[in-house]
């Protein structure tokens, strides 16, 4: 039953929320928990979210306190879109469940969707405590550990563990991002022998290509998966993407209209039209193309982009303005979107503003600059401390760090570098630049509690540890040092309410336990 609402769907729109008469007649005559939870499945199997998160609340008026329901509800909530309302009460189950697996995996997943993966970090490492062989999880771990740049991470432990297809896309997607592109071709290629139709492994393998520039290998391997796979609309629309990014025009053109025939809604292959005809000068074909691509997906950078270049082509400075801007909004990093901008700008009359936007392109390619070399720094530091050489391994570190100081994971990863070399005033310091980065990074901010525990400053550490608990409520080693601030401090009500926390969280977790019967033995309890 449980399963069921893991495939909701997350398209949201009005609902009206009545099931089928016989279960609604029964609820009206004898409401009962199972009842609710029944009609919240015929909710969800009918692509009601919402009135399935309505029917798990009903159900909790009657056993407010059952584990099992909150976390029906947050799933049911997360399916609806509700996301942010969601966390209550999968935080809820946490507290009165937390050795059920699949609830740290839901609410990791939440934190995912609102952008909060260092939070989610923590949900991944709980489940993953609780079933060390959850691929769900370590997938989840790997894809947050990548959104928040930390690489090496991914690649440690990814490299020697057992992969299936998610988690061989997550260790060759960490390859690439850290530069390691042989070993991303080669896990690609391997991968390929056990899942050999696998449209993702090859479109994975061809996309690593076309960045090295090898746009013959990447031709000829999209190329065979398409004549292998003649009637794959995934596998036509890899082969698509790689004759346009190779600019081959002679094959990409024949190929784009005759696959838009084909699916004539189909945003990608309107937005590669768009493109060819770009390419090929006829501005009223890409614009017209461009404009369906954006009307269908609005939320896609590149084709706001394309759509700006053919605007400007045509002198329609305003509308190529509008369209820049707007793919600047949706997150389009590369500098010659500014670039244009600029110009037409300048076409407008608004020198000022075009002189800002000359000013942020020159800024963004010295970051993209700064970021390849963090990139590799720190895949190196990496590498130095698997071999135990942690010296180099600062020293790579903080040169990764002063690259991209605004990187909360690069300065943590040398903080915790300089601990193992017994450098107090280093980590301070590197812990102090990553909470600056990133004000609500519990990692960050229990290691610096402990440093202030360490140095007496009981009054400094429980503020850290505070703020650790705030970020990350499921941060179980934070409540335990909070717990023994507070003891050290002779506030023992206190104390122990965070170890109420901590082992709600964790029941068997050995320094909870120790520190409880240390409490209860100061006040001769036992």
């Amino acid at each position: 039953m449980l399963a069921a609402f893991l495939g909701a769907s997350l398209c949201v729109r009005a609902e009206t929320c009545a099931g089928p008469s016989p279960l609604e007649a029964r609820l009206k005559a004898h409401p009962t928990v199972d009842a609710y939870v029944e009609l919240g499945k015929w909710f969800t199997d009918h692509h009601k979210p919402g009135c399935a998160a309505g029917a798990i609340e009903s159900a909790l008026k009657l056993e407010p306190d059952a584990p099992g329901l909150l976390y029906l509800q947050g799933l049911s909530l997360c399916s609806a879109g509700r996301t942010q309302e969601a966390l209550i009460p999968l935080r809820r189950s946490i507290d009165l469940d937390p050795a059920e697996a699949q609830t740290h995996i839901v609410l990791g997943a939440a934190y995912v969707t609102l952008g909060r993966d260092q939070e989610a970090l923590l949900e991944w490492e709980a489940a993953l405590k609780i079933e060390p062989a959850s691929k769900k999880a370590l997938d989840g771990l790997a894809k947050s550990l990548i959104a928040i740049g930390d690489y090496g991470t991914v690649i440690s432990r990814l490299r020697s563990a057992a992969r299936d297809l998610s988690l061989t896309l997550d260790l060759a997607s960490a390859y690439r991002k850290a530069d390691m592109f042989d070993d991303a071709a080669r896990t690609l290629t391997e991968a390929l022998k056990s899942y050999p139709e696998s449209d993702e492994l090859t479109g994975a393998l061809v996309s690593l290509d076309m960045h090295l520039s090898h746009f013959e290998a990447a031709q000829s391997l999209a190329e065979k998966l398409a004549a292998r796979k003649p009637k794959d609309i995934e596998a036509q629309r890899i082969y698509l993407q790689t004759v346009v990014s190779h600019g081959d025009s002679r094959v990409a053109a024949p190929l784009g209209r005759k696959l838009l025939a084909m699916a004539p809604h189909d945003a990608d292959f309107l937005y590669l039209n768009g493109i060819l005809e770009r390419q090929a000068g006829d501005f009223a074909a890409a614009r017209k193309h461009l404009e369906e691509a954006v009307a269908l997906n609005p939320n896609f950078a590149n084709s706001h982009y394309n759509l700006g270049v053919v605007l400007a082509a045509l002198k329609d400075a305003a509308g190529a303005k509008e369209q820049f801007k707007r793919a600047i909004e949706l997150g389009a990093m590369e500098p010659e979107v500014r670039f244009e901008l600029a110009k037409v700008l300048r076409a407008l009359g608004e020198t000022a503003e075009a002189q800002e936007q000359l000013k942020l392109y020159k800024q963004r390619l010295k970051e993209e600059s700064d970021q390849s070399l963090a990139i590799l720094k720190s895949t190196e530091a990496e590498e130095a401390v698997k071999v135990g050489d942690n010296r180099k391994a600062a020293e790579l570190f903080r040169e990764a760090s002063a690259a991209l100081p605004q990187n909360p994971a690069l300065a943590y990863r040398l903080a915790l570098v300089l601990h193992a070399l017994g450098d107090a005033a280093g980590e301070r310091s590197a812990l102090e630049q990553s909470i600056k980065a990133d004000a609500e990074f519990a990692l960050a901010r229990y290691q610096l509690g402990y440093l202030d525990s360490r140095e007496g400053g009981l009054a400094a550490a429980e503020e850290q540890f505070r703020a650790a608990v705030k970020s990350a409520p499921n941060f179980t080693q934070a409540w335990v040092a909070l717990a023994a601030t507070l003891a050290l401090e002779t506030r023992t009500q206190e104390a122990n309410d965070a170890l109420d926390r901590a082992l709600a969280l964790e029941p068997q977790n050995a320094s909870a336990l120790g520190l409880r019967e240390k409490l209860a033995s100061a006040q001769g309890l036992r």
